[in-house]
């Protein structure tokens, strides 16, 4: 009674052996789920996910009558405070209004909001930001990026006598879709199915509980075998074991 009970509680570990046996026999598994899932992704992202095209504008605030010395850093943090206010003010529905306007109203201001956007490097504390443009054609990102290059300096001459918006790059036209990124999500899907097939197989060995034949195992369930009848097209064995003494029983593993 207690030797059954000791049995049944007792912990078998699992060595390195056992875990490349059975990332083994499940590597082709692992190759072809991730081959499917890459490949799926690489379709989808090909053909079904919209190209997005991005074109740049860079934009300076530059300080007017500065002569030189001190008042040269005083005009110089003048206009690195004045970015954020200008961001602001070019983020706004008046500005997006007067640049769907310049497009011959081709697309509504609340399109413009999602098209265009404005930023800085908040980790330099300077008087150059950035407007970001990003449409479903090369062409069309860089004549929305001109649009913005027109209005943006008119719109902003009225705001102070002390600065001025001024032009740094002009946009070009994009020789490739910033998104999707085709080879980035092929490789995501492509880990992503492998790791699943992993866990299945992993999870899948860890739930068999089975009696396989070999001798690690015979010595720890302390089970005399009689008989061993192998299973040539699988891995199951017909063990014929003696549970008590004078009694037989078969089991399948």
């Amino acid at each position: 009674m207690n030797k059954n009970k000791k049995e049944k509680n007792e912990v078998y570990e699992i060595s390195l052996k056992d875990i490349f046996k059975t990332f083994k026999r499940g590597l082709w598994l692992m190759i072809a789920c991730a081959i499917v899932f890459g490949g799926m992704a690489f379709g989808y992202s090909s053909l079904f996910i919209p190209k997005t095209y991005t074109s740049t504008v860079k934009l300076y605030v530059k300080t007017l009558n500065v002569d030189g010395g001190y008042q040269a850093l005083s005009a110089y943090n003048l206009a690195s405070n004045k970015v954020n206010t200008y961001i602001e003010m070019l983020d706004s529905n008046n500005f997006r209004e007067k640049l769907s306007d310049n497009l011959d109203n081709k697309y509504t201001a609340l399109q413009l909001g999602r098209i265009v956007s404005f930023s800085r490097n908040e980790d330099e504390n300077t008087e150059v930001f950035l407007a970001t443009i990003r449409a479903d054609s090369p062409t069309e990102a860089k004549i929305i990026a001109d649009s913005v290059a027109d209005v943006a300096p008119g719109i902003m001459s009225g705001l102070d006598d002390d600065t001025e918006l001024k032009i740094v790059d002009n946009a070009t036209i994009p020789t490739k879709p910033s998104s999707p990124n085709v080879l980035k999500n092929t490789m995501i899907a492509f880990a992503g199915g492998f790791i699943l097939a992993l866990i299945i197989v992993f999870v899948k060995e860890a739930l068999d509980n089975k009696i396989k034949y070999n001798s690690e195992e015979t010595e720890l369930l302390g089970i005399p075998i009689l008989s061993a009848i192998p299973d040539f097209n699988g891995e199951r064995i017909l063990l014929n074991v003696t549970q008590a003494a004078g009694n037989t029983t078969e089991s399948e593993a």
